[in-house]
C-alpha cells in the first residue's frame, strides 16, 4: 500500500518562491519595506536599509520587479561616490605609508 510520503518531492517544493537577496550600493542587505504612498499602497519594495539622510545609498527597486538592474534603480548618490573615493585615497595613503616604514626600518638596520 503506498503511502503519502511517496509523493514527489518537486512538486512541494513549487510551492516556495526562492528568497532573493538584494544589496544596495552601501552593499547592506535590503529589508523588505511596504509602502505607505496613496500612488502605491502596500507595495512591497527592497531599500537601502541606512536612512539617506544619514549617509545611506538611496537604493530602491519594487519586489515584484522582474531581474535586478541597476538602470532601473535610483541612481548612486554622491555621497556615496564620494565615499567610494575618499576610501580609495585612504587606502593608498596606507600603502605609501607602510612602503616609507618598510624603508625606514631598512635604513636603520644597516646602521
Amino acid at each position: 500500500m503506498p503511502t503519502s510520503s511517496a509523493k514527489s518531492s518537486s512538486n512541494s517544493h513549487s510551492r516556495f518562491k526562492k528568497k532573493i537577496e538584494v544589496k544596495c550600493w552601501c552593499e547592506d542587505l535590503c529589508p523588505v519595506f511596504v509602502s505607505r504612498t496613496p500612488e502605491n499602497p502596500g507595495k512591497k519594495f527592497w531599500g537601502c536599509p541606512i536612512y539617506k539622510g544619514e549617509g545611506g545609498c538611496g537604493f530602491f527597486r519594487w519586489v515584484d520587479d522582474e531581474g535586478i538592474q541597476k538602470q532601473d534603480m535610483m541612481p548612486e548618490s554622491n555621497c556615496i561616490t564620494e565615499q567610494r573615493q575618499m576610501m580609495a585615497l585612504m587606502q593608498m595613503v596606507v600603502v605609501l605609508l607602510g612602503a616609507i616604514l618598510f624603508i625606514l626600518v631598512l635604513v636603520l638596520c644597516k646602521i
